[in-house]
């Protein structure tokens, strides 16, 4: 994808799935059109955790921040627990195991590293929790198709015209995620 002249566009809909539904019911004229086979759907949940599926600058994304609920910060907080509640007999022992288990599991979730780099950051800040987004990097021309026919569903439009380090900078976003071109 050449980097000079892209528009990064994000078409936004009030509900998680909200653009999925709006590009469903596009018109068949949309199938096959390129910016329909270049597409990337976001969803942001609450909590602020990120989704992100599709075509985007040419690779293939599938990117969800949701952490991990068990990890070492639950066994540890169930260990200290289980320590603790051993002073109160067999009863506490269980009681602490269990609920340090739950406040280390909270804790390991909430200490998860978020998808951050000048995509994710870009979409954290136009795509509102609760919310979902088509998402494309495109041609002016693209992106112009691509509004006509989303545009009347109801999204709320977010356009950027991006010079060509900004381009790179999102295609570096998704530089590890595997190539969308077809086999040759």
């Amino acid at each position: 994808m050449e980097a000079a002249g892209l528009d990064f566009v994000l078409m936004v809909f009030g509900r998680t799935g909200g653009a999925e539904r709006a590009y469903a019911d596009a018109p068949p004229a949309a199938d096959g059109i390129r910016w329909a086979q270049e597409v990337a759907f976001v969803e942001h949940h609450h909590h602020d955790r990120i989704v992100v599926r599709g075509i985007f600058a040419g690779r293939y994304v599938d990117a969800d921040d949701d952490e991990q609920f068990i990890g070492s910060r639950s066994v540890q907080g169930a260990l200290g627990g289980a320590a603790a509640g051993a002073l109160f007999g067999p009863t506490g022992l269980v009681a602490g195991f269990l609920g340090g288990g739950i406040a280390g599991s909270v804790a390991e979730e909430h200490a998860g590293p978020r998808l951050r780099s000048a995509l994710f950051d870009e979409v954290r800040a136009e795509v509102p929790q609760g919310s979902s987004a088509v998402m494309l990097l495109a041609p002016a021309a693209d992106v112009d198709a691509m509004i006509s026919v989303l545009a009347p569903r109801g999204g709320r439009l977010v356009r950027h015209h991006l010079e060509p380090d900004g381009v790179e900078l999102l295609q570096a976003a998704v530089a590890g995620s595997p190539s969308a071109a077809p086999p040759a």
